[in-house]
């Protein structure tokens, strides 16, 4: 009898997880094709020029230099100090970091499902997945690169879904501590990228206006939002300065914008494309403060977002991630029916509302996407990415076949990696005179200059001239160059022929060594 009795516990038991387990297979499916999709990232060799100075900067960062004062970075610190603790425990390789933002990615769908299972219905959280999945796990949007918008969107995700499951139901407490969450959030957001602003801003109109709104919940959560972003801000302030932490915060993108003069749309359509969804997400949110369906603060949120591409009007993919989890959301509602007694001006502020997010995602189209999903093998489209990884998984081609057709620099960074190090240079004080700046990483050089990517010195230093004074008086060991950047910034020229010579070359890129230290390194047969 009482092996009968185990028997049936132990059918139960198997019942109840199986039972489980069908309860949550909307979920895994999402879940496991995100993951799918992602396998290739962790293949990727160093390539992207914007990884390679976020890296450089940690490294110096965990050498102890200051950030905006020895060591600078146009982001808020946290981007930063995410990146070195990566480096600190896990190391450089493209796995660590691609296991980092693979993380974030999972957390940003499990935010999508909380919050679109309790407002959506089960069949419109399968779609937001879905939509976002595909987003994500694909190099689309860059969201494997350690960027700071990979890192932002899981804590805005979260701090939105909070936000929307919340705010119509009454507060338990005169105080409410729910915003609180809300703003710690979406203060972490803010603390890798301005431009989570945008995302803040529309999450104090929605708390403004919907549902139960009170001045204690907006107070609550400015409050906690202004206190967490002090606690970044007054030290960077204080430890480097107040002009040069402004200049890297504001000043600096002031600057990149105005110098700016390609853009697809002019300014002043971007310009008046923002003014008008301002108008209509203010007065769409106003009209629909006494609605019990919260479904439309989910067009507040993404037309907010979706005006930082709009008014960015770059052509970087990623700036749309931060859009994504809104704009995904807000597309699975779509014909969820209005009650039938619903006022006429109501519904039309809803439809206001879509034409808001309509407008901006037509702004932030010059943004593009990376990697095309072209059919076509080429360089750099889906069928080279997937393909490729495939046949380098299942032992096809090599790894570095597959790792070579990112970039034209992954191979001549390998070679001249391999020669730093047989020459016994690891570790020496350098300049890679170049926007791509690997090579800092792969043999440990020393960074001299205040950033690694040369275009952001010249915005600090000067053009024409300071830079190259720069890296004359500071005297590297060495100093590395590509065809590209000889081209784009030549006023290194003088200062190489007079103090330094030429001992490798590889493809395109160049390494050069300081005359007293050529007899040493090459040896007295000379160069070799």
């Amino acid at each position: 009898m009482v092996a009968a009795a185990g028997g049936r516990c132990r059918a139960a038991a198997g019942h109840l997880s199986t039972y489980r387990l069908r309860r949550r297979v909307w979920l895994i499916g999402p879940l496991a094709l995100y993951s799918l999709l992602r396998i290739p990232s962790f293949l990727e060799p160093h390539w992207y020029t914007d990884e390679a100075g976020y890296a450089t900067t940690a490294r110096a960062l965990l050498q102890g230099k200051v950030l905006y004062s020895q060591i600078w970075t146009n982001k808020p610190p946290l981007q930063i100090w995410t990146v070195a603790a990566v480096i600190r425990f896990l190391g450089t390789s493209e796995v660590a970091l691609h296991a980092v933002t693979f993380l974030t990615g999972l957390l940003t769908l499990l935010a999508i499902a909380y919050a679109a299972n309790r407002l959506l219905g089960r069949r419109r959280t399968v779609v937001a997945l879905i939509l976002a999945a595909i987003m994500l796990g694909t190099p689309l949007l860059d969201a494997e690169l350690i960027l700071p918008e990979s890192f932002l969107i899981a804590p805005m995700a979260w701090a939105g879904a909070l936000l929307l499951t919340r705010v119509a139901a009454p507060d338990t407490r005169r105080w409410p501590l729910w915003p609180v969450a809300v703003g710690a959030l979406a203060a972490i957001g803010i603390a890798y990228q301005q431009t989570a602003l945008a995302d803040t801003c529309a999450f104090a109109l929605i708390l403004a206006t919907a549902g139960r709104a009170s001045w204690r919940r907006v107070a609550v959560y400015a409050g906690t939002l202004a206190g967490l972003t002090g606690a970044w801000l007054i030290p960077a302030v204080v430890t480097a300065g107040a002009g040069k932490v402004a200049y890297a915060l504001v000043g600096f993108w002031v600057q990149f914008a105005q110098g700016q003069g390609n853009l697809q749309i002019p300014m002043v359509i971007r310009a008046i494309v923002a003014l008008v969804v301002l108008t209509l997400v203010v007065s769409g949110a106003w009209l629909h403060r006494r609605d019990r369906d919260i479904s439309w603060a989910l067009w507040v949120w993404a037309a907010v977002a979706l005006l930082v591409p709009t008014v960015a009007g770059q052509p970087y993919p990623h700036y749309l991630l931060p859009s994504l989890v809104p704009t995904a959301l807000a597309l699975s509602s779509l014909g969820l029916r209005l009650p039938a007694v619903a006022p006429s001006q109501r519904r039309l502020a809803g439809a206001g509302l879509i034409v808001a997010t309509g407008l901006a995602l037509v702004g932030a189209a010059p943004t593009g996407l990376d990697w095309p999903p072209a059919l076509a093998v080429g360089n750099h489209s889906f069928a080279t990415y997937y393909f490729g990884a495939i046949s380098t998984l299942t032992r096809g081609q090599s790894l570095s076949t597959y790792q070579d057709q990112f970039d034209y620099r992954v191979s001549e960074d390998s070679e001249v990696a391999v020669w730093i190090s047989a020459h016994g240079l690891e570790g020496s004080s350098a300049v890679v005179w170049s926007s791509e700046v690997w090579l800092y990483d792969l043999d440990d050089l020393q960074l001299v200059l205040p950033t690694p990517p040369i275009y952001n010195d010249e915005h600090l230093l000067g053009y024409d001239g300071p830079v190259a004074q720069r890296v004359a008086d500071l005297e590297p060991a060495l100093v590395i160059t590509d065809g590209e950047s000889l081209t784009s910034w030549p006023e290194i020229s003088p200062v190489l022929a007079t103090g330094y010579e030429q001992v490798d070359e590889s493809g395109s890129e160049i390494v050069w060594l300081r005359d007293d230290l050529v007899a040493s390194v090459m040896g007295p047969t000379g160069l070799g």
